[in-house]
């Protein structure tokens, strides 16, 4: 009887093992492919591609051109009310 309940277990820990066995290879292989599948995209045929990626595109360098002069301009702004404002001080003085 207990022989009996050993093998019994045994056999399932050996199906669990190869069950759990063939979905780390599955696994594994999947993640090398895409590994590599990934990597070959990135790069690229020619190797410019991640370059290509890295590039300000053309609408994000308009916003930041004309958020820089949007600063500069409140910048001169402030300038000019705080002299305003310096000058309505000392004419209550």
């Amino acid at each position: 009887m207990r022989i009996t309940a050993y093998w019994d277990i045994v056999l399932r820990r050996m199906v669990d093992n190869m069950a759990l066995h063939l979905i780390f290879s599955i696994q594994n292989l999947v993640k090398k492919e895409m590994q590599t599948e990934i990597i070959d995209e990135l790069i690229g045929p020619q190797g410019n591609s991640l370059e290509r990626m890295l590039e300000e595109s053309p609408s994000i360098a308009e916003k930041r051109t004309k958020l820089e002069t949007s600063i500069k301009l409140l910048k001169e702004s402030k300038n000019v009310v705080a002299n305003i404002m310096d000058r309505v001080v000392d004419n209550f003085d």
